[in-house]
C-alpha cells in the first residue's frame, strides 16, 4: 500500500484496503473472481527485459507485465534506509566541521568514485508509473492530475559569501517574475536582517539544518533529531519574520529517520533526496529515488531535486558554467516528457552568482521547457 501511495501520489484518488469500498482493485495475479475491475500485479520481477505494456485479458482485468511493486519498494528501501559509506561516516565524525577541509579535497573524494550522469537511466520509479497509470486507463478509469508539473528554483546558502551573493540571483529571478526557495542553516553565519528581508520578499525560506554540516544522518535519537530540526525552523521564523514549512538536509543526506523527525518539527514539505544523484556523498555512490513527482512521507511531502544540484556539474562532473546548463536543459526536456516537476538547486557561494548572464540563460531555458515551447 506505501508504494501504491507513492506511485498514485500525483493523482486524485484515494487509497483503501478494503475492497467492497473500491472502484477498482489492485492485487497479486491470482485473484481473478473480483466483481471489481482488476489491475494484477505478477510474482516477476524481471521488468529490464520483454515488453513492459499491461495487457488487457478482457472481462475487466488487465495484467501488469512485472512486479512493479517490488521493484519500487526496493529503490525506495535504499533511499529510507541508506547505506551510509565509512569514509563519509569517518569524515562526519571528526571534531571538527567536515567544511573545513578544503573543497577541492571534498570533490576528489566524490570524483575518484564510478560516476554514473545518464538521469534518463535512472528513471525506473518512473516507468513503473507510467506502466500503472496505463494499466488504469485500459479500464476506462482517467487519472486527474492534483497540480501541472512545476518549475522549482531553490537555492542552498553554505556559507556567509553565499548568503552575500544571494541577492544577486534573486534580482534576475525577480525580473523573470519567478518565485524561488533558499535553504538556510539557522547557526551556521550570522544573517543580515537586511539580506534577510530582501531575500524573504516575495520567497519561500526553508531550513537547511542548524549547521551545514554531515552528521545529521549519524543521530540515532529521534527526539533530538526531532528538536534540532524544530530549533532551526523556530529561529529562522524569528529572523525572517516569516513562516518556514520546507526542509533540506546539507548534502542531500535522507533517511526515514530524519522524515519522522521532519513531521515532528513542524515541517510540511521536504526538498532533500535526489532523483539520481551521480556521487551522493553520504553513500558515495550513485543514489536516489528515482522519481519526477513529488510523494508523501509521515504527513510531509517530499519533492525529490529531479536536476543534478549545481555542486554534481561543476565541482565532480568538471563542467563550466555553459556546458551545465547545456546539460541541465536537457534533463529538463527529459523531466517534461515524464510529467514531473523540474526541481534545480544553485548555490550562490558557486560560480552562478558570479554568471548572472548565464544564471538567466539557464532559467529563460527552463522556462520554455515547460511551457512546451523548443529550446535551441
Amino acid at each position: 500500500m506505501t508504494v501504491l501511495g507513492h506511485l498514485l501520489y500525483p493523482y486524485k484518488v484515494e487509497l483503501s484496503t478494503e475492497a467492497d469500498r473500491s472502484d477498482l482493485i489492485i492485487c497479486r495475479d491470482h485473484v481473478s473472481d473480483s466483481s471489481e475491475p482488476l489491475v494484477r500485479v505478477p510474482t516477476r520481477s524481471d521488468w529490464q527485459v520483454g515488453h513492459h505494456e499491461p495487457t488487457s485479458l478482457g472481462n475487466r482485468i488487465v495484467d501488469l507485465p512485472f512486479d512493479l511493486v517490488s521493484v519500487c519498494s526496493k529503490i525506495f528501501e535504499k533511499v529510507m534506509r541508506p547505506r551510509v559509506a565509512f569514509v563519509y561516516r569517518l569524515c562526519t565524525r571528526l571534531p571538527i566541521q567536515y567544511n573545513v577541509v578544503p573543497s577541492s579535497i571534498r570533490s576528489y573524494l566524490l570524483k575518484i568514485r564510478k560516476v554514473d550522469s545518464n538521469l534518463p537511466r535512472h528513471v525506473a520509479t518512473e516507468t513503473c508509473r507510467k506502466i500503472l497509470v496505463e494499466a488504469v486507463n485500459l479500464l476506462g478509469f482517467h487519472l486527474e492530475r492534483k497540480r501541472p508539473p512545476s518549475l522549482i528554483i531553490t537555492h542552498d546558502i553554505e556559507t556567509e559569501k553565499g548568503l552575500r551573493r544571494a541577492l544577486s540571483l534573486k534580482s534576475v529571478e525577480d525580473e523573470l517574475k519567478l518565485q524561488s526557495t533558499w535553504f538556510l542553516p539557522s547557526d551556521e553565519y550570522p544573517i543580515s536582517r537586511y539580506i534577510a528581508r530582501e531575500l524573504a520578499d516575495g520567497s519561500r525560506i526553508g531550513s537547511h539544518d542548524i549547521k551545514h554540516a554531515g552528521r545529521l544522518i549519524s543521530i540515532k535519537r529521534h527526539d533530538q533529531l526531532a528538536q534540532r530540526m524544530r530549533d532551526s525552523r523556530l529561529k529562522l521564523e524569528e529572523i525572517f519574520e516569516k513562516e518556514v514549512k520546507c526542509f533540506r538536509s546539507p548534502l542531500l543526506q535522507f533517511s526515514d529517520r530524519i522524515m519522522a523527525a521532519a513531521a515532528e518539527a513542524g515541517y510540511h514539505f521536504d526538498f532533500s533526496v535526489p532523483c539520481w544523484e551521480p556521487v551522493h556523498p553520504p553513500t558515495m555512490a550513485g543514489f536516489g529515488v528515482e522519481s519526477v513527482q513529488a510523494f508523501e512521507v509521515d504527513n510531509v511531502v517530499e519533492f525529490p531535486l529531479t536536476l543534478f544540484q549545481d555542486h554534481q556539474m561543476l565541482s565532480v562532473l568538471g563542467m563550466n558554467t555553459r556546458e551545465a546548463v547545456r546539460l541541465w536543459v536537457e534533463q529538463a526536456r527529459t523531466i517534461r516528457s515524464l510529467d514531473g516537476d523540474t526541481v534545480l538547486c544553485v548555490h550562490p557561494d558557486y560560480s552562478f552568482s558570479r554568471d548572472l548572464l548565464r544564471y538567466r540563460e539557464l532559467l529563460t531555458s527552463l522556462l520554455e521547457v515547460q511551457s512546451g515551447n523548443p529550446v535551441n
